[in-house]
């Protein structure tokens, strides 16, 4: 009976400072905000795919209507990437901007998809860029803010560099001449190699 009730009070001890433990545990803000560009840098690679696949399957005029539409989605995408960037490295926060940002990139992405889907109906029916995870995005881009600021400004210099030339790599829409740029040939004709 005695045994039963250190065993029980051990256990509840143990419980316990695992709960503490848990409570106490603050998540790393670094990993966290690679957590929270995650739907960004999707949406990027979508756009990037779709510009790639196009390029390989377009004609002249068609791709020159390409350019223009994904010119607009980049300015606004970089745009948004720029002042992640800033809020990161100037250690300030804008709501208005963020928001400001958040939708003109939802527009910027609706117009590129009507825009290739009248490009390349023939090719990529229904292929688009998701833009639905914007609004959840800036939100909790704002609630990363609330609670990240106060530590991201206690990093290391070098700890920020490393964050900032990360979130660029996972931010930053390449130039429309940056993509696919390997020149598409026709395959050769195989070639024996006979004695002469």
């Amino acid at each position: 009976m005695a045994f039963a009730r250190v065993r029980t009070t051990v256990l509840a001890l143990f419980f316990t400072s695992l709960v503490a433990a848990g409570c106490a545990h603050h998540t790393d803000p670094v990993r966290e905000l690679n957590s929270e560009i995650a739907p960004f840098t999707h949406s990027r690679d979508q756009a990037v795919e779709l510009v790639t696949t196009a390029k390989h399957s377009l004609g002249a005029s068609d791709l020159n209507s390409l350019a223009v539409s994904y010119g607009a989605l980049q300015e606004k995408g970089n745009a948004y990437a720029a002042f992640l960037v800033e809020a990161i490295s100037d250690a300030s926060f804008d709501g208005d901007r963020n928001a400001k940002y958040a939708s003109n990139l939802t527009q910027a992405i609706k117009t590129f998809n009507k825009s290739f889907a009248s490009v390349s109906a023939a090719n990529q029916t229904g292929a688009t860029v998701q833009s639905a995870w914007i609004p959840a995005f800036s939100n909790s881009i704002t609630a990363y803010w609330a609670q990240y600021h106060t530590a991201m400004a206690a990093i290391s210099p070098q700890m920020m560099a490393d964050l900032i030339k990360q979130l660029k790599a996972e931010t930053v829409w390449p130039n429309y001449e940056n993509i696919a740029t390997e020149p598409i040939s026709a395959p050769t004709p195989y070639k024996t190699s006979l004695p002469t």
